[in-house]
């Protein structure tokens, strides 16, 4: 090695010893000079605690191990939020920009493990109403390419009512390119960002006084959401609930599999123009019950239809599409104290629905379209359509249903009317046309053998009543040479203070009331022959 060479290297030694030694005070001084600012400028309501602070000037990073605050009330000890976590990390901080660009670039902030419990009844008033009426101020934008939370858990606590309002475990959030400054700082959102992906267990949210919603696992990832394992249900048994209302209210255990929203856009958050898009959601193996306690007092409302609840949301709402996949409804009803509940069952619902929206204009309409069995193994189809805009909510309804043994609709009939069917419904059609006052169905049905059983208090056969009702009754759409459907129109005026259902059902048993017991004028090429002959002879 030459001589100069030795005297580069010597240079460059002493050079790097002296730039490692300066780092050592360096470090030092930002260390002590973190301290002070947490010791000088934060709050006395908020108390802080550390294990040790360290400062890589040379890496540009800076470590808190171990950091914990509490966020106490004013003039009090109550902790109003908490928060810890292993360690709080600022990576690859470019002292170049911020010397040279006026402005803060860092590559990453690591909050790991961090634990938050907040208490929603307490509130700092004085200090919100303070705080809010501050100007931000923020001498140089930040730049940040990315902020991890790993193995995050949140707890929100509503003391008052001594339960937990809302749960998340072992959550995961990273923030893409986000950035910041003093305008951002003036809105709801602090910050702007380009990507978030989110990764949740054990989700839980305390919905309202009766219902909680849980998750097991939820994933974002850019504009698209997965939910998996979703139970919403009434918090009560049915008893305890029925105990503690005092109008009727539905008894809810909802299970879903998978729930995924496509392509979902938010926008207008700092305004007053919130909408929320998507093109596709997608429900897949839902089993719903629903069960209501007919023996508590009407809920008197008004109950809007469908059409009228999209039209007036408080924010614009657009989706194109919804798939129902594989999915069972349960609905029962209890209407007498001594009776079982009367129990209806929809199962193996496919569904397609388009146009969910208070955006899209006239003529677009909602529509939905169903196949499933119903009770036991008949098929059905549904084909339902209304447009928001119209503000008399006008809907069409159009239904068809295959084979019905009479006696499956057993299990609903006689708890509710101690009434029992015979006999059999071969294919029914019907299309409801109605607003929000009135509709008129015109029902269609081919059936035979039709025989009403009125039951005792012994749940036998009451021969009386049964022998008076058969006599007004139909028994058979058919005539001496050939089946024929029977075809009915009659209408029904709605009671507002009741759901769309109760609408359908309605329409529906007006429709069969009118179908059983009025005799078909309806007669084919053959039986007009029969008659001729008849008259020819006389």
């Amino acid at each position: 090695m030459s001589k100069r060479k030795r005297i580069v290297l010597i240079i460059t030694g002493i050079l790097l010893i002296v730039i490692i030694i300066i780092s050592f005070f360096i470090n030092s001084i930002v260390e002590n000079k973190i301290e002070a600012l947490i010791k000088d400028k934060i709050p006395p309501y908020i108390e802080n605690s550390y294990k040790n602070i360290s400062v890589n000037i040379l890496a540009g990073s800076i470590t808190i191990k171990n950091p914990s605050i509490a966020i106490k009330l004013l003039d009090s000890s109550l902790v109003q939020s908490k928060i810890t976590m292993e360690s709080f990390k600022i990576k690859e901080v470019s002292l170049w920009d911020y010397l040279m660009n006026n402005k803060i670039t860092i590559g990453k902030i690591n909050f790991n493990s961090l634990q938050i419990t907040h208490y929603k009844d307490r509130k700092n008033k004085v200090i919100d109403s303070i705080s809010s009426k501050k100007q931000s101020k923020l001498s140089k934008p930040i730049f940040i390419d990315q902020i991890n939370f790993e193995n995050t858990s949140l707890v929100i606590i509503d003391q008052s009512k001594d339960s937990i309002l809302a749960n998340l475990k072992n959550t995961s959030l990273h923030l893409k390119d986000v950035f910041l400054d003093e305008e951002t700082l003036s809105k709801k959102v602090p910050f702007v960002f380009e990507s978030i992906s989110i990764t949740s267990d054990s989700i839980f949210y305390k919905v309202g006084n009766y219902e909680n919603l849980k998750v097991a696992h939820l994933e974002i990832v850019e504009q698209n959401i997965s939910l998996q394992g979703i139970e919403f249900k009434t918090k009560y048994t049915k008893s305890e609930l029925s105990k503690i209302i005092k109008t009727e209210r539905d008894h809810l255990n909802i299970e879903v599999d998978e729930l995924v929203v496509n392509n979902l856009k938010v926008d207008g958050i700092e305004s007053d123009s919130l909408q929320i898009k998507t093109n596709l959601i997608s429900v897949t193996n839902a089993d719903a019950k629903f069960y209501r306690n007919k023996l508590i007092a009407d809920n008197l409302s008004i109950k809007p239809l469908y059409s009228k609840s999209i039209r007036e949301l408080p924010f614009k709402l657009t989706v194109d599409s919804i798939s129902v996949i594989n999915s069972n409804v349960v609905y029962s009803e209890k209407a007498k104290a001594e009776n079982p509940e009367g129990v209806l069952k929809i199962s193996k619902i496919n569904a397609g629905i388009t146009n969910i929206s208070n955006t899209y204009q006239s003529p677009e309409r909602t529509k939905i379209k169903v196949d499933a069995i119903f009770m036991k193994n008949t098929p059905i189809k549904v084909n339902w359509s209304f447009d928001v805009n119209k503000t008399n909510d006008v809907f069409r309804f159009i239904g068809h249903a295959g084979k019905l043994n009479a006696s499956d609709m057993n299990p609903y009939l006689t708890p509710l009317f101690n009434v029992k069917l015979e006999g059999d419904i071969f294919e029914s059609n019907f299309t409801i046309v109605g607003d929000f006052n009135q509709s008129e169905i015109n029902l269609s049905q081919n059936y035979s053998d039709i025989n009403l059983i009125f039951l005792n208090k012994k749940k036998t056969k009451n021969k009386f009543l049964s022998s008076i009702a058969n006599t007004f009754i139909h028994k058979d759409s058919e005539n001496d040479e050939k089946q024929i459907f029977h075809n009915v129109t009659t209408q029904a005026i709605r009671d507002k203070t009741k759901s769309f259902f109760n609408y359908l059902s309605k329409n529906l048993i007006a429709g069969l009331y009118v179908n059983f017991t009025h005799k078909n004028n309806t007669v084919t090429k053959e039986k007009k022959k029969h008659k001729k002959k008849n008259n020819k002879k006389n």
